[in-house]
């Protein structure tokens, strides 16, 4: 039996988006691990003194394996849930997509952001973290997090109720007093 194109897409965005899991993951560990090392080097700093330091080639390194991971994952993840997914599903993906496109207008230079003059999406990402995890991360997460599940299936339910026996119907009902 042969599967169709839509399937097969499908199934090649849950790869996808695996993969960009993986490196949504990887590339906030790479930050988090050269904070952490800036931290044991510098005593009296925090992570957060550790992550503005900000060396290279760490820090550019898992900005952009950040970065690649979430247009991954928001591709994959959108992909895949306008294929297969429920309609609450594709409700979500409107809101997501718009956030992503936000953040790369904005990084991009097109969009005007007081902080920042484009175009440049690493020092974007570098600059403004908390933009970045809000409107870029957290939707590439939801949406290959909602590609990866499967969909809710509820069971089938005829919603009769037990008739009785044919002979109790000529029988008055009991008296309750």
């Amino acid at each position: 039996m042969t599967a169709s194109r839509g399937s097969r897409l499908a199934a090649g965005a849950h790869q996808w988006a695996r993969l960009a899991f993986g490196l949504m993951v990887v590339g906030p560990s790479i930050l988090l691990v050269y904070a952490w090392v800036e931290v044991l080097n510098n005593p009296g700093h925090t992570l957060v003194d550790g992550y503005w330091i900000g060396r290279v080639p760490w820090t550019p390194l898992g900005l952009v394996i950040s970065l690649v991971g979430a247009v991954a994952g928001l591709l994959a993840g959108a992909v895949a849930i306008a294929i297969e997914g429920g309609w609450w599903r594709r409700v979500l993906l409107v809101p997501s997509l718009v956030a992503a496109t936000l953040w790369w207008l904005m990084a991009l230079g097109v969009v005007p952001y007081p902080r920042f003059h484009g175009p440049d999406p690493v020092t974007f990402a570098y600059s403004l973290p908390t933009q970045t995890i809000l409107l870029l991360l957290m939707p590439a997460a939801l949406l290959a997090t909602l590609c990866l599940t499967p969909p809710i299936v509820g069971e089938p339910r005829t919603r009769l109720r037990r008739v009785p026996p044919r002979d109790s119907w000529s029988e008055p009902p009991p008296d309750l007093d």
